[in-house]
């Protein structure tokens, strides 16, 4: 990944507080700094710059681009600065002039090992994400997900077209206890997401998270589509994707319904300056772009439910399971899971 200094001093005009909420903490105004409710040893400064204290008085610190290596799952700055452009609606791809600053040698990309049991991830994922075991199986049987033997984190798995992992991201099992942890197990190749193929249905459901293709799936019971995580924002893996599987006709954007993801999806209006020059140039959506190549697209993002925190297809699964049927029934979902294959 490269970037301008311009790309970087833009990264670095991102909300802090935008970001925490992002990685999905939820930021708290103590007077004139934000703190975090999942880290209350964090301050949060300006908007800008954060501090965390430990238990002997040292501080780790410094700006939006080290919360999301301390926090995130960037591995390098380069990450970093595209993930905090994708925030302001910000591509990246349409700059020249590559940065040289704080390159950075890649990663061997090692798994981590296995637990000998899935007993903590199958309660983590039924219990605290209310999934279905059905939708668990599906994903442990297709060896799309595994628990680390370390910290019992859920580690789902990327392949390529031959079948070789390229792709891990771990997520932690222990928000139930305010403490979240995701990121990418280092070295991985980011051209590719988790993904499930079946050649024999044209079209594809593209995601976020892991986690939400699995709601997605308890949802609506569709098991026979082909999908894809992207771990992100960027469309690297899908344009991969695409690539390694010729038979995808349709295209299904199913990402969250927050700025970050609604800006890929419709892009960024051209911006001018009064005296009509161009400030920001127009950035085109993912659904005009993928139009464009050929494919039937449809954007099919997690549902904007009002008066109810829902930004997210998990999010959305545990609204549902609080409704009564007959509501669920109006919003036109089938319910009536199939079994898993």
């Amino acid at each position: 990944m490269q970037y301008t200094q311009q790309d970087k001093d833009n990264a670095l005009q991102t909300s802090l507080t935008q970001v925490a909420t992002y990685l999905g903490y939820t930021p708290r105004r103590i007077g004139k700094y934000y703190t975090l409710k999942e880290m209350d040893s964090l301050r949060i400064y300006n908007d800008r710059t954060w501090y965390r204290w430990s238990g002997t008085g040292t501080h780790v610190g410094g700006t939006q681009i080290d919360f999301l290596l301390e926090f995130g799952n960037a591995n390098t700055v380069p990450e970093a600065v595209h993930q905090l452009l994708n925030l302001q609606g910000i591509s990246p791809e349409y700059r020249a002039c590559p940065s040289n600053d704080y390159a950075s040698e890649k990663k061997e990309f090692m798994l981590p090992e296995p637990a000998q049991s899935y007993r903590i991830a199958y309660a983590y994922l039924i219990k605290t994400r209310e999934l279905s075991k059905d939708v668990v199986d599906f994903f442990v049987r297709n060896k799309l997900l595994y628990e680390s033997r370390d910290f019992h984190n859920l580690v789902f798995v990327g392949r390529d077209a031959s079948g070789t992992i390229k792709y891990a991201t771990k997520h932690g099992t222990r928000d139930a206890y305010g403490q979240k942890y995701k990121g990418d197990v280092a070295g991985n190749d980011k051209n590719y997401g988790v993904n499930i193929v079946n050649k024999n249905s044209s079209v594809l459901k593209v995601f976020e998270a892991s986690i939400d293709c699995m709601s997605y799936m308890d949802i609506t019971g569709d098991y026979s589509s082909n999908k894809l995580v992207l771990g992100m924002v960027e469309d690297n893996p899908l344009k991969t994707f695409l690539n390694e599987h010729p038979h995808i006709k349709e295209i299904h954007f199913c990402l969250d319904n927050d700025i970050a993801a609604r800006n890929k999806i419709n892009g960024i209006a051209e911006i001018r300056r009064t005296d009509g020059s161009v400030e920001k140039e127009r950035v085109p959506g993912y659904i005009k772009k993928y139009s464009q190549l050929g494919y039937t697209v449809r954007d099919q993002c997690a549902p904007v439910v009002q008066n109810a925190n829902v930004k997210d297809y998990n999010e959305y699964l545990q609204y549902l399971k609080k409704m009564d049927p007959s509501a669920i029934a109006a919003l036109g979902y089938n319910n009536n899971r199939r079994k898993c294959r």
